[in-house]
């Protein structure tokens, strides 16, 4: 049965009515927030005191702590007569299927070099790893689709490291898309710890090289910087009472930036706060999870904000930040009226695993399989029937 579309459309009418309605108690709690960054603009102590306490009444609190600016700091983009080399890395992942006849995972990670404003060539390549057999049927370390994730990350950091350790010229820029901090599930188990070691000297081997590791995030849905306010409004309260209110709730980061940052300009510089990135700093304090708004739109009348993560070590060095800065902008221009960039949008290009690719690996592996007296299996019934709808 196709989609009933009168349905649709009836609770398309009801959704838009009650946000309608919301709309007001957003608009006051989006005017709130911006009078606190006003108000607390140059409180950095109290603020990071207030945060220190929260995180003793509430281990779970993340938040932004400011780190030496403003949180009004507006910073106009540098003019730099050279802009850094840049290498991008993204990756593409095939996870276990039960349902395939071969049950594996591949993980494809492109790479993109790019000397920016310079008559050169840009240089690409990727790695391709197949996990196959024992290494999807291990009861001790499953392959579950949140660890080809983690691997994922990782191939990516690896590579950027190896690669960035050849390069003569410096600063280096590292990017890849999305955090440098890990989300990745179940974080207690084994294998977790240690990938996430492996992880966390990845980084630590960047920062070694003089190179800066960034993530990119494009159409950040974080309220860091929010969160903070809501603490600082909150001073009056028991801390154990604040940690668990939300005043402001609705309201993310990337709005309140977009009526503070023309074009180009960059926010000030905020450490992270969580249990996460307490455990990069205890492995190595440059490795902190810091990261800055950055208007990468080129209209005044309509922002486009990333956040874009960084270590500490690149935060306290404002010659390396000033070079992502300005080199951010640069890919990001090159984009046109959706700005990205350039390097990373190349980068998933290059790792993207089609459809079509994904069948002849598993041909390819059912092929070899039998040459060697393997037993290969059936699609499941569900399978088959799906890929012939």
């Amino acid at each position: 049965m196709p989609v009933n579309y009168l349905q649709i459309q009836g609770q398309i009418q009801e959704k838009c009515q009650q946000a309608r309605q919301n709309q007001a108690v957003y608009r006051e709690r989006l005017e709130q927030a911006a009078a606190l960054l006003t108000r607390y603009a140059a409180d950095l102590d109290f603020l990071r005191q207030r945060v220190e306490d929260a995180q003793r009444a509430d281990v779970s609190l993340r938040c932004a702590v400011p780190l030496n600016e403003r949180l009004d700091t507006a910073v106009s983009p540098p003019n730099l007569a050279q802009l850094p080399l840049l290498l991008a890395a993204d990756g593409s992942q095939i996870n276990p299927n039960r349902h395939d006849s071969v049950e594996f995972a591949v993980i494809n990670t492109g790479i993109f070099r790019i000397l920016p404003a310079a008559d050169l060539t840009p240089g690409e390549e990727a790695e391709t790893q197949l996990y196959l057999l024992e290494d999807i049927n291990n009861p001790a370390a499953p392959l579950t689709e949140e660890v080809v994730a983690l691997r994922r990350d990782l191939n990516e950091r690896r590579l950027l490291a190896d690669r960035a350790g050849r390069e003569t010229t410096r600063p280096v820029i590292t990017l890849t898309d999305g955090p440098l901090e890990l989300y990745r599930e179940p974080r207690e188990n084994q294998l977790f710890q240690q990938l996430f070691g492996e992880y966390l000297s990845v980084l630590q081997k960047t920062s070694q090289q003089e190179a800066v590791s960034a993530g990119y995030v494009d159409k950040p849905g974080s309220d860091l910087v929010i969160r903070l306010l809501e603490l600082a409004a909150d001073s009056r309260l028991d801390v154990k009472e604040t940690t668990r209110r939300r005043p402001l709730g609705g309201v993310l980061d990337r709005v309140i930036f977009a009526g503070l940052l023309a074009p180009g300009q960059r926010s000030a510089v905020f450490v992270i706060q969580s249990s996460m990135a307490e455990r990069f700093a205890a492995f190595d304090p440059a490795l902190q999870p810091c990261f800055f708004y950055l208007n990468v739109g080129i209209h005044p009348e309509r922002a486009w904000m990333a956040r874009v993560e960084i270590t500490r070590g690149v935060a306290e060095k404002p010659a390396l930040l000033e070079a992502l800065h300005a080199v951010l902008l640069q890919q990001c221009r090159q984009m046109g009226s959706k700005p990205y960039p350039y390097a990373l949008h190349r980068a998933h290009e290059i790792a993207l695993i089609t459809r079509l690719e994904k069948e002849q690996i598993e041909t390819m592996i059912a092929r070899a399989m039998r040459a060697m007296g393997l037993e290969v299996g059936d699609k499941s019934a569900k399978q088959y029937h799906k890929d012939n709808l």
